[in-house]
Order: structure tokens, then sequence, then C-alpha cells
């Protein structure tokens, strides 16, 4: 989205991205906000507790032509009444960078390229000036191997690389951050009816890529047509960041978009309808244990939902933990850190 944003701005912005933190905060490192001349701004890197001071340092940044970071303790609590009141219990430091939408930086251009090709990678970036560049100085590679590269970072990119995670990242004198791109979401959605719509909707705000498909010629919902038996499975393009879910309401084409799509190199595929279904569907069905372990039948976390809405809400929810790694519970139950990733 954000990387989206700069390339359609018409002028220089600046570019604020959560370096480093140390302790708890709302966001971590990664989070990027863009910032235009006229104060406006895409995306968040607070829970809205640092943009508006952001948005002020942007205009110094944009005149200087110059990055420069800015480094928010919140670990005193002098911070409550003399600081920024925030009354959190870390420290956030932010990179601010001006970028020219006409002259694109290659880092960026990078990770573009990534994001359209749905491959992985992962970008160095130096924290602060020193013997290995200036401020904001990035090195990059795909996985492959291929990039922009010295041999003091090349072996933390590979090691982001492996470890599928982002990370702080300390080069002699010299500290930086490694940022792992990785495709977007892709949720592919069978069956256009009503209740797809608000599927649809809730997954574009979340940035993820949306397609759905349908039999039917006309639909209530904007598909691309196709034949559930027939269809080149293969075409989808699907891999571990992609999920699909099964919604057609009808058992048969449930069914033969099951038998087709559970052994495909899917994140997640969910099965809309109740369980007693999914089961008779099942019984004529031969399915490995691994496109089992896949298969979310009914599809969803149990938030009492009714509406089509707040199926949806529910739906995504469970698709989004499933591809973190998560059970879905409750965080007042959760005893460890909300980012459980490496500082």
């Amino acid at each position: 989205m954000i990387l989206d944003a700069c390339r359609r701005a018409r002028r220089p912005v600046v570019l604020a991205t959560v370096m480093r933190v140390t302790g708890s905060a709302y966001r971590r490192p990664g989070a990027r906000m863009l910032i235009d001349p006229s104060g406006e701004s895409v995306g968040m890197v607070s829970g809205g507790c640092l943009e508006n001071d952001l948005q002020q340092r942007a205009a110094e940044v944009l005149a200087s032509e110059r990055p420069r970071t800015v480094v928010y303790d919140m670990r005193s609590p002098d911070d409550i009444v003399w600081g920024l009141g925030l009354g959190c219990d870390g420290e956030v430091r932010v990179l601010l960078e001006r970028i020219d939408p006409q002259q694109q930086p290659p880092w960026m251009q990078f990770a573009a390229l990534l994001r359209r090709e749905r491959r992985y990678g992962a970008v160095a970036t130096l924290c602060e000036e020193g013997p290995l560049g200036p401020l904001g100085q990035r090195w990059w590679m795909d996985e492959a191997g291929e990039g922009e590269l010295i041999d003091e970072v090349a072996p933390s990119l590979r090691e982001a690389l492996q470890a599928g995670h982002s990370c702080a990242a300390q080069w002699g004198e010299s500290s930086g951050f490694i940022e792992r791109i990785q495709p977007a979401v892709s949720l592919v959605i069978f069956g256009a009816g009503n209740d797809a719509e608000p599927l649809v909707q809730q997954a574009r705000a979340l940035d993820w890529q949306v397609r759905c498909f349908d039999q039917r010629e006309e639909t209530p919902v904007k598909a691309e047509h196709l034949d559930y038996r027939t269809f080149d499975v293969d075409a989808l393009a699907l891999d571990r960041r992609s999920a699909v879910v099964l919604m057609t309401h009808h058992f048969l084409h449930d069914q033969t978009l099951l038998e087709r799509l559970a052994e495909q190199p899917l994140g997640f595929l969910g099965l809309l309808g109740p369980r007693r279904r999914k089961e008779k569907m099942l019984e004529s069905l031969s399915l490995s244990s691994a496109a089992l372990e896949t298969l979310h039948a009914p599809v969803g976390l149990d938030i009492g939902s009714e509406t089509p809405q707040e199926i949806a809400l529910s739906i995504l929810s469970e698709i989004q933990a499933r591809l973190a790694g998560r059970d879905g519970g409750s965080l007042r139950l959760r005893d460890a850190p909300l980012h459980d990733w490496p500082r």
C-alpha cells in the first residue's frame, strides 16, 4: 500500500519507517507512513501517538532533502507529563527520508518487483551514518541470493531470509535493520453470492490481493467466470501466502472444488457451512493428512458471527491467524510478547 502510494505521488514525499523498537510499542520495525507536503498521510507507525509530531518533522526533511532519525523514548515516567504523553513503555527509532516518485530509489523498485512476482527477499538499512555508509543506505537480496550487496551485510540478509522474519542487525560499529519482503496475502473466493461482498471489501481494506470466481454467468458480486470442473488450477498460481474460501452454497460444486484444491500448496483452505456438511463431503474424497490439516471447516473463528459482515470478519481473522502461525485466541490470555519475532 505504501509503495503504491509513493509511486502515485505527484511530488516529493517523506517516508517514515520504524527502524528499531526497544520495549513495548504499538508497531514493530518495518511499519511505514507516507507524508506529503500538505501534511496528509497514508499508513501508521504507531497507534496515532507519533504521527502528528512526525508530520511536523517531515517538513524539515523535505526542505533539507537529507534523511534523519527521530527517537521517541517513552520508558521514563516523566514522558507522561513532559514528553508526548504517550504512557507507553518503549523506545521507537524512526527514519525519515525524502522520496521522489519520479526517481524512486532502487531498493523500492526491488521491493515492488518482488511484490508483483510474489517472491521473497530482504532489505538491509543503515540506522545511522557510519563506516558502511550514510544514514538510510540500503542493500538487498532475493531468495536466489541476487541483489545489491556488500560482504559485511550479505550473511545477515541470508539469515533473515532463512529465518522468515525481520530483525535488527549489527555490522561492526554500524547498526541497521533487516526487513523481510514477502508477497501480499492472496485471497481466492469461489462463489459470488451476496455474502461474498463483505469478504471482498474487508480483504481489500487489508491490502490483500483478492480474486472472486463463479460458475454462473451472472452473479450478485462481480466475479470471473469459470467451470469448476475443468479450470486450470495451476493458473491460479497458489502458494503458501494464498488463502482459498469455498462458498458456492452448492454441495457438489464445493465438493468438486475441495477435491481439486485440497492438495495445492496453500496456506489456508476454508469451507463455508456446518460440520456435518463437511463430513458428508469428505466421505467420498480421499485427501492426504496434509490437506486435511490445511482445511478449515466450518471456516472462521468463533466470535458469534451471524450477519454476512460478521462472518466475513470471522473468516478473515482465522486466515490472518493461520498465516501468522497464531491460534486466534484472546490476547488477554497470551502469556508472551504480542510480537514474538526477535527485536
